[in-house]
């Protein structure tokens, strides 16, 4: 597998210690994604952090870098069995409950979000999309969790703890705390136990078109994203960069998505599946 390094030459800051505003994001960082010049669409890719020039400062407890791609990091198997559980979710009806998430996505194609955060709260606890769900529902979204959990989660914390040791040991913390917490909730559903590498996954079809930040993750901590289906198009469009990065089946891509203002390009052709495996950022704070 090829490395592309690609190397800035200055820090994405501008809405870095912004309070959340969907809408000034959208009016700074409105781009036709044709205008981005793209990134090639295999191999490993990283954007590092530490080459920045040395007059710009790099906010302090940030990993090394802003991007990772990762390739060939889930096995064809794996991902027609995620395909086929998102199908048996959908197919149990799975009822979308509307949360502050959704500001960032199209109206008629928005995200279910699974697992665990601490968005409004101070303990944490389970998202509205886990909990309010008919029985049979119930079912099939464990089954995809649990399938997530047992052969992609493992993975994507080997990559976390090697490739950002420091925010690696700030999640395992966090990770003691919610196990202690929600005690109960997790033996009732261990298929919501994702070992601390992430404690939410969002889950759509397509993707999200609207420029963006995830105002609820953690500026420290990369959200992990990957794809199943066969489809054209969808590329990680960054602005600020002025870089897209296709995101293709079996890879897994990495990114500080509350520090980039990010969207997709368009789906040109055929059905695209997106997870996003992440952490809120109050479950990192208390």
């Amino acid at each position: 597998s090829t490395l592309d390094t690609h190397r800035i030459d200055q820090f994405p800051a501008t809405f870095f210690r912004a309070r959340p505003d969907g809408a000034a994001v959208r009016r700074a960082m409105a781009v036709d994604p044709d205008q981005l010049t793209m990134i090639p669409a295999t191999g490993k890719v990283l954007v590092p952090l530490q080459d920045l020039p040395a007059s710009i400062k790099v906010p302090g407890g940030l990993p090394p870098h802003l991007i990772i791609r990762f390739d060939h990091f889930i096995t064809e198997v794996d991902q027609n069995r995620l395909r086929k559980r998102w199908d048996d979710v959908l197919a149990c009806g799975a009822k979308h409950q509307a949360c502050a998430h959704d500001a960032n996505q199209s109206t008629d194609n928005a995200a279910f979000h699974f697992g665990i955060w601490e968005v409004s709260s101070s303990v944490p606890y389970l998202t509205a999309d886990t909990r309010h769900q008919p029985p049979e529902a119930i079912v099939a979204i464990d089954a995809l969790l649990k399938y997530i959990g047992d052969f992609i989660a493992g993975k994507i914390g080997s990559v976390f703890e090697a490739h950002a040791p420091d925010q690696w040991d700030l999640m395992q913390r966090a990770y003691e705390r919610v196990q202690r917490l929600l005690a109960t909730d997790l033996l009732a559903r261990p298929s919501l136990d994702f070992g601390g590498a992430f404690f939410a996954v969002a889950v759509k079809e397509g993707g999200s078109g609207l420029v963006h930040i995830d105002w609820h993750d953690s500026h420290a901590i990369w959200a992990f994203v990957f794809a199943v289906g066969d489809w054209e198009g969808g590329e990680f469009c960054a602005p600020e960069l002025g870089i897209k990065i296709p995101i293709r089946p079996g890879q897994v891509f990495a990114v500080l998505a509350r520090v980039l203002a990010h969207f997709s390009a368009p789906v040109t052709q055929g059905r695209r599946i997106v997870f996003t495996c992440f952490t809120d950022r109050l479950t990192m704070l208390h």
